[in-house]
């Protein structure tokens, strides 16, 4: 005696496929980020009144790799809805110019914020170690709002 299908048992076997099929798939999760093993948080501030005023703060993190990372986070009253503040790495040299370290990327006005991962010296096009910028003498973070200061503050 032959057996056939029926429309009951293929309805089975095809949700059972489905289901199998379904289960076995994983979702692609968001990559981690890289996980900090140390820190340094700085203060920002802006001396356009001629007096310093605190403008906020930025965070030279160290990943697994000894790479940089660095958050820039500008308070309130400095932010601008709409606006972008370029961000440096700057140390002078001995005539007193300013040289730029590390272009940081932009900040955004409204939120205030920025990150860079990883920072990347100007000369070498290559990341910059923590342990590297945290040890730098006379380097500090500068944000710019056009061809004014908004912030600053010294890597110690």
């Amino acid at each position: 005696m032959k057996r056939s299908l029926t429309f009951r048992s293929v309805w089975f076997l095809c949700t059972l496929l489905f289901v199998v099929v379904l289960f076995s798939c994983k979702k692609d999760k968001e990559p981690e980020p890289d996980p900090v093993v140390d820190f340094r948080t700085y203060k920002l501030f802006n001396y356009s009144s001629g007096s310093e005023v605190d403008a906020g703060t930025f965070k030279i993190e160290q990943l697994l790799n000894g790479n940089s990372r660095l958050t820039i986070t500008i308070g309130e009253p400095f932010r601008q809805s709409g606006a972008t503040f370029e961000a440096l790495i700057n140390t002078k040299d001995e005539g007193d110019n300013e040289l730029v370290f590390a272009n940081l990327g932009m900040v955004d006005g409204g939120t205030g914020t920025l990150v860079t991962d990883p920072v990347v010296g100007s000369g070498s096009n290559l990341p910059v170690k923590f342990s590297d910028l945290i040890n730098k003498t006379g380097y500090y973070v500068k944000i710019m709002n056009g061809a004014n200061v908004q912030a600053t503050g010294i890597i110690k």
